[in-house]
């Protein structure tokens, strides 16, 4: 039997191992989770323009919608104002229970949630500049859809989103995924060149 050298088979063998790792490709990231894409909104202040409802377990004539009114506060029957500016849905219900179980309810069940949020606004260089409705998971790219896109004067490097509830008004640059959140305004610049 003749032997082959062994310099060629060693060259060959790699050869065919580099080509079988051509093939190779990392495996892909992978996709985006969606709720990374949704804000957590168990936190989420109140504001002038939400729209609350209000359940009382077994007291019809105590649950009720509650719009958020322009001094930041609502009416209820049997309290009169309360005040829900800054506040969150959870700390209204532990307040309302709170006050119905002194003198008129006994362990009242109270559940407040968000039916509506207060609209977000886009002004510049869009096509429609204006308040539009929030809806949960926008994005400064969706926000863009809904005012009509830019104009083609719009500056696609400076676009600026403004939060209504920071204590200073401070604006901060956003990409297209940013997420709105509701009361905030997306600003376009115009481009200079």
């Amino acid at each position: 039997m003749k032997s082959m050298p062994l310099v060629p088979v060693l060259l060959a063998m790699l050869a065919l191992g580099a080509c079988a790792g051509a093939g190779h490709r990392p495996a892909p990231s992978p996709p985006p989770n969606p709720a990374d894409a949704i804000p957590d909104l168990r936190a989420y202040r109140l504001g002038v323009g939400d729209r609350l409802r209000i359940d009382v377990y077994g007291e019809g004539d105590l649950s009720m919608d509650a719009l958020v009114s322009p001094t930041g506060q609502f009416n209820y029957p049997l309290l009169g104002v309360i005040t829900a500016l800054n506040r969150t849905a959870q700390e209204i219900a532990q307040d309302l229970t709170t006050r119905l179980a002194n003198g008129y309810l006994k362990d009242p069940d109270v559940r407040v949630s968000v039916v509506q949020y207060r609209p977000f606004y886009a002004i510049g260089q869009v096509q429609r500049p204006g308040a539009y409705p929030y809806v949960v998971g926008l994005t400064v790219e969706k926000a863009l859809a809904l005012a009509g896109g830019l104009t083609t004067l719009a500056s696609t490097r400076k676009i600026y989103l403004l939060h209504e509830d920071k204590a200073t008004s401070q604006r901060s640059r956003a990409a297209l995924d940013t997420l709105v959140l509701p009361g905030d305004t997306l600003m376009v610049e115009e481009s200079l060149f």
